[in-house]
């Protein structure tokens, strides 16, 4: 009994160990939108955990609208965001608690199915494509549809709605309807389907990483924000995809 009770106390010990170790470590929260972290963060994490193997991730799926207030609220430490065309979701000297930073743009395109007419075409005008029926990747390519629709006098006919584009360009594929999908979000590419732009002025999604503004900046923070930079501004190949078509 002496042993076992001998044991039982070494086990207790080793745990509290392993939780001051764990608690000792600098964390870091990132939130980040699907398409973006699964195009950007492998190669940049990989440099981070290089570079900081002190440090613990904790990596969050979010959408802006949730992401930015997180940061701002300090439930994470950063965000990898993106907004479409129009006002920045944070403004230069704006009292939100945010510093934005713009990483890349994200051009958007049309996909269709193979023998689609305009499948042979350079570039497409969202108008030509007013008697479709679209599958939406994701809400916010919704509510650009709806606005373009709106603006060119026709209703956006809506045949499949997700919040996945490679299960959007599936269903192109199978014949259901035509899609707008950003660039990132073209790879792999998918069998049954053609990619077109969209003619200028082509929409895009905008990337950008935010940042708490606090008196004393989470280092951890700043500097994965630094190799985020860092990866977009080299060589096209790695912060583009190769183009499908």
């Amino acid at each position: 009994m002496e042993a076992a009770g001998a044991i039982d106390a070494e086990l207790r010990n080793a745990r509290e160990q392993i939780g001051r170790l764990g608690a000792d470590r600098p964390r870091l929260t990132l939130a980040t939108f699907t398409s973006g972290g699964r195009h950007l963060l492998p190669a940049v994490l990989a440099r981070f955990a290089a570079d900081h193997p002190e440090a613990e991730l904790r990596i969050l799926e979010r959408e802006p609208e949730d992401s930015l207030p997180m940061v701002r609220e300090g439930t994470a430490d950063l965000a990898l965001a993106y907004h479409f065309d129009g006002p920045l979701p944070v403004l230069p000297g704006d009292r939100s608690g945010l510093d934005w930073t713009p990483l890349m743009d994200d051009p958007l395109s049309v996909v269709l199915p193979d023998g689609h007419p305009l499948a042979d075409r350079d570039a497409v005008d969202l108008a030509e494509l007013a008697g479709e029926r679209w599958v939406l990747g994701c809400l916010k390519t919704e509510d650009f549809l709806r606005r373009h629709a709106a603006l060119a006098g026709f209703e956006l006919r809506v045949a499949g709605s997700t919040t996945d584009y490679f299960f959007a360009r599936s269903l192109v594929a199978a014949g259901v309807g035509v899609s707008l999908v950003p660039y990132v979000a073209l790879e792999p590419a998918q069998p049954g389907t053609r990619v077109v732009p969209v003619k200028p002025p082509r929409p895009a999604r905008h990337f950008g990483v935010a940042l708490a503004r606090r008196r004393r900046p989470n280092p951890y923070a700043e500097a994965l924000a630094g190799l985020l930079r860092e990866h977009v501004a080299g060589p096209p190949s790695r912060s583009r995809p190769a183009d499908p078509r």
